[in-house]
């Protein structure tokens, strides 16, 4: 057994080396943690010749959308006033490949300048995967947009001269005679009213410079701003603010989307919506905001709630309620015209003055006086109809999201023209897309083995050194505790033992065969012994 002098000196190498190594590790850690979020910012910054830079530039994620017409299926009774009945036709998925032209950096790296580039492919593979029922040559019923533009012209806008008026007015003459009871549809392939079908109509609007093509199209295969491949793109490169990475300094020239009602609404902020500030770890309840060509506006995306996406930790963000909220329940969307129903945003004012709403897919989360005119056969699910992005926190990378809209267009009657008195208030709901991209596996494994896994090695070892330390410590606590009891035991010993010597003493006193002896006690070795007097 170790004698008290060893056990203490043991006690006192443990408590020590337990002290240092908890006070090193806890002093180390703060340091540590700087570094290696300075490290994490110094990869994150737009800096030519960077891996961060070239996938800035031409994204490796591949972006699909998933687009979806919506058929009137009863368009003669439609046009005789009864309520439309629609249905989603798709989808046909188009991979969107977009790139970054002539990029390059301002003197002091604060900003980066570039062109925006972006075209569709249609995969077919990808469509007959998830739709093998319609094709693009399937032939649609949609509201008449070239009418609606029209009216809305005649009706709203107080800068057209009265001779264009009377000119518009002559042509929809003209069109109801050649489109007969049916002219508040148009019908189509899938494709032609995707990507461009002519119409008289839109060819005398373009002819007046109401329209910015002489066809009708509800996407463009290409940038739907004129000005993206003439008036550059400038964003922030984070090396001054690595908050601002990414951020919009100009979008296609402009500062402004110039068709909301204050400064604020018209503001462009935010990014892209590929990457945000890194280290959203630290600030988890924080929003992140996109600017979205399609809505002409800036949105703030809030936190929801944490997930895992191919076994990496990441941050889920959605549109929060009050975006979309009319203004009784949120004054500030005066700015954008939301007078109306709450979860739409009214894009009347941004599209010619055409009535053009976007919503969530399926009016998902829409007032339901919205959709109570139609009658769409399909209920919203906010699994598949929801726009959110998850964004790893580190970094500030989107590793998976889906942007979902849904566009309609209202239908209500003009005493300026009386072409509508025939049909009942409602918003036809005219094409959903879901914008969608997800990192790759081989892609996830790289961010996991330069940054996640060694993020988890350094947390993981300041884990371990803390309980090394604690262990230590309770372990000089232990070895003491013995040192103690150690002690008290040898006393009792020793107390037992003068009783046993004092009893035996007695005992031979008494006795005169033995009166000549007596018990001595060795305090040194713990004995007694007979000694003569």
């Amino acid at each position: 057994m170790p004698s008290s002098k060893c056990l203490q000196i043991t006690a006192i190498l443990l408590l020590t080396v337990g002290l240092v190594v908890l006070v090193v590790t806890l002093s180390g850690q703060k340091p540590l943690a700087t570094f290696v979020d300075n490290l994490i910012k110094k990869q994150v910054a737009l800096a030519p010749g960077t891996d961060t830079f070239d996938n800035w530039q031409s994204s490796p994620v591949p972006i699909y959308d998933d687009i979806y017409l919506f058929n009137i299926t009863n368009p003669t009774e439609f046009n005789k006033g009864e309520k439309a009945i629609v249905e989603p036709v798709g989808p046909f998925i188009y991979q969107k490949i977009e790139y970054k032209k002539q990029a390059n950096f301002s003197g002091d790296l604060k900003y980066a300048m570039y062109f925006d580039y972006e075209y569709y492919v249609f995969d077919q593979n990808e469509t007959l995967k998830h739709n093998n029922k319609s094709t693009l040559s399937d032939i649609v019923f949609i509201p008449n947009i070239p009418l609606l533009t029209v009216v809305a012209q005649i009706a709203h806008n107080s800068l057209i001269p009265s001779f264009i008026k009377t000119k518009l007015e002559e042509e929809v003459a003209k069109y109801e005679s050649l489109r007969g009871v049916n002219y508040l549809t148009l019908n189509g392939s899938i494709h032609d009213i995707l990507w461009g079908m002519d119409d008289p109509i839109m060819k005398v609007l373009y002819s007046l410079k109401l329209a910015p093509s002489p066809q009708l199209a509800l996407q463009t295969n290409g940038s739907s701003d004129p000005g993206a491949m003439t008036k550059a793109t400038v964003v922030h490169t984070g090396h001054f603010d690595i908050a601002r990475v990414d951020e919009y300094r100009l979008f296609h020239g402009r500062n402004s989307s110039g068709c909301w009602g204050s400064e604020a609404a018209n503001k462009i902020n935010g990014t892209e919506g590929s990457m945000f500030e890194p280290l959203l770890v630290y600030n988890k309840s924080k929003t992140v905001t996109i600017y979205n060509e399609q809505l002409f506006r800036s949105v703030d995306l809030a936190f929801t709630n944490e997930d895992t996406y191919q076994g990496i930790p990441c941050y889920t963000y959605r549109i929060p309620d009050w975006a979309l909220q009319n203004v009784t329940n949120n004054p500030t969307n005066s700015a954008y015209y939301a007078w109306k129903y709450s979860g739409m945003l009214n894009l009347t004012q941004c599209s010619s003055n055409v009535p053009l709403y976007i919503t969530k897919s399926m009016f998902l989360d829409a007032d339901p006086r919205i959709s109570e005119n139609i009658t769409l056969g399909i209920a919203a699910n906010k699994s598949l109809h929801d726009t959110y992005l998850c964004v790893e926190p580190y970094t500030g990378v989107v590793v998976d999201g889906h942007k979902r809209v849904q566009i309609s267009v209202q239908m209500e009657h003009h005493s300026a023209t009386g072409i509508l008195n025939e049909t009942q208030p409602a918003f036809i709901p005219l094409i959903n897309v879901d914008e969608h991209g997800s990192i790759t596996p081989d892609l996830a494994d790289k961010l996991k083995s330069a940054l996640l896994i060694p993020i988890q090695l350094m947390h993981l070892g300041f884990y371990l050194l803390c309980a090394l330390g604690t262990i230590l410590i309770l372990s000089a606590a232990i070895v003491q505790v013995r040192v103690v009891t150690n002690k008290f035991r040898k006393k009792d010993e020793d107390k037992e033992v003068l009783v046993e010597a004092e009893q035996t003493e007695n005992k031979t006193g008494s006795n005169s065969d033995v009166s000549d002896q007596y018990l001595s006690f060795d305090a040194g070795t713990s004995r007694y012994y007979e000694a003569s007097e």
